[in-house]
């Protein structure tokens, strides 16, 4: 009989087993023939405790949480020392938990139980873990340190105690606790996981990863704890470690995209370009209508040097999501790679419609139409930006270029000469005005500024191009060399443009 409940007189034994029964078709899933003989029973026994305890049991499984609360209640007010009740009555409030005044009448319940039965396990954890989760720390491990011997070295009462102290600042008692808890026999996944954001938000998220960490080497983890570990890791940088913890989840579940795409973000940011790929095509095959995928698929495949793929997965990003504007300029700067500026235009005029007030957009599209021999075109966009940080290099190198295909060499010679100074360390600029000097037969000057440019970037092609061509007008004995350098170099593909897409910075998950 459970304590604080009223004796049955001795002539009440059909009762009593009236109630086992009862009891027993509620453990069984017979909810509805229960409650029929629990109103029966109410008619003859109706300050019976035990009969509210159990309408209240079915009650909570139906969800009823007004008529459990009243009918736990009801059996405490017949029984004070009802210790089933107490406890019925404090889970209820628990699985409601989602408020700080349902946390707070939970923790009054077991409190009172606790008033009669000071030493009663669960009532003492549970309070610990109520006062935890209302940020009183100390006297969470109050209730803990009331536990027997036995129960404080499980593994639910370890990691509370070691978050309890992470959170108070004692660290060397808390790494100790979860040094226990890493060893404990009947650690679970569902011990570690809720005590992650606390750990974090009191300066020991180490400590978290170091228990998620446990969990995946001795096999505990399921895929949301792999999950939480990569991430916490991908935090710290630690880019591999969170990707190989992301692989052991494909193990456990069929890939999903969300995965796929985070081992591919993980992959592109360790530098392994056709791992990204792999993992991208595997989530375009799940999800063809996912427009980022593609997106990022085309990004990678610009990094790989593989234009046609890339123009192909942007355009069906393009498609896909018309509206995105980002999708657009990475389209237009590939399609402007492989001269196709008449087709660039278009994508380039929705990115500056979408930011009219970047100047990156007048610049991509000062770029296109000086590409597409528009001059008078490209010079109005390049002049509107030209003295804006976040074009003034790009938009004076333009500039220069436009200025020595008009054979104006002076404001040719000015304007790149700007572009150095606002970027000493880009190439362009100084192989443009090389071939200024060049024309102008300042030989000296020429070779000065292409050799800057090779030592800032030894295969830049434009530099190598037009050191040749200093070498052949000046019979210079390095020409032959140097044309085979040139050659190579072509052969391998004039490097993409580096001043559209590193201009806008654009990300490509």
């Amino acid at each position: 009989m459970p304590a604080g409940a009223r004796p049955a007189p001795a002539d009440a034994s059909a009762d009593e087993e009236q109630l086992v029964r009862i009891q027993q078709s509620i453990q069984s899933g017979d909810l509805r023939g229960a409650r029929s003989e629990l109103k029966q029973a109410l008619t003859r026994l109706p300050g019976e405790p035990r009969i509210y305890n159990l309408l209240g049991a079915i009650d909570a499984q139906e969800k009823h949480f007004a008529a459990a609360e009243t009918n736990f209640r009801r059996a405490i007010q017949l029984a004070p020392r009802f210790t089933g009740a107490y406890l019925n009555l404090g889970r209820l409030y628990q699985e409601h938990a989602n408020q700080q005044w349902v946390v707070e009448k939970a923790l009054d319940v077991y409190r009172k139980l606790l008033e009669f039965e000071p030493d009663h396990v669960e009532a003492n954890y549970q309070a610990a873990w109520l006062l935890y989760q209302l940020g009183k720390f100390g006297p969470s491990l109050e209730h803990l340190e009331r536990l027997p011997a036995e129960a404080q070295q499980r593994a639910p009462v370890l990691a509370l105690r070691g978050v309890d102290n992470a959170a108070l600042g004692r660290r060397a008692l808390a790494e100790a606790a979860l040094k226990q808890l890493s060893a404990a026999g009947d650690l679970t996944e569902a011990d570690i996981l809720p005590i992650l954001p606390a750990l974090h938000e009191h300066q020991a998220g180490d400590l978290a990863t170091r228990m998620l960490e446990t969990l995946a080497q001795r096999g505990l983890s399921s895929n949301m704890g792999l999950q939480a570990l990569a991430g916490l890791l991908e935090k710290q940088g630690r880019f591999k470690e969170a990707r190989e913890s992301l692989e052991k989840d494909l193990r456990i579940e069929p890939p999903s995209v969300p995965v796929l795409t985070r081992l591919a973000k993980l992959a592109y940011r360790t530098g392994d370009l056709e791992g990204a790929v792999g993992y991208l095509a595997h989530a375009r095959d799940l999800e063809p209508g996912n427009a980022a995928i593609h997106f990022f698929f085309g990004m990678v495949c610009i990094e790989l040097k593989l234009p046609p793929e890339a123009k192909q997965s942007l355009k069906e990003a393009v498609r896909l999501n018309p509206d995105n504007p980002y999708y657009h300029y990475a389209l237009g700067a590939v399609l402007l790679q492989e001269k196709n500026s008449d087709e660039a235009i278009p994508h380039f005029r929705k990115y500056r419609d979408s930011h009219p007030a970047d100047p990156r957009a007048n610049f991509a599209l000062g770029v296109a139409y000086f590409d597409a021999y528009q001059l008078d075109a490209a010079r109005k966009e390049l002049e509107a930006v030209a003295s804006r940080p976040e074009t003034r290099v790009g938009a004076n190198l333009y500039l220069g270029r436009l200025a020595v295909r008009e054979d104006n060499l002076t404001e040719a010679a000015d304007r790149l000469r700007k572009a150095i100074a606002s970027d000493p360390s880009s190439p362009e600029p100084y192989a443009e005005l090389a071939l200024v000097h060049i024309r102008h037969k300042e030989f000296a000057l020429a070779e000065s500024n292409l050799t800057r440019a090779l030592q800032i970037a030894p295969e830049h092609y434009r530099t190598n191009l037009n050191l040749l061509m200093l070498y052949q007008k000046t019979n210079d004995p390095r020409a032959e060399q140097q044309a085979r350098q040139v050659e190579q170099l072509q052969k391998a593909g004039e490097e993409r443009e580096r001043l559209l897409l590193h201009s806008l910075e654009i990300r490509p998950y």
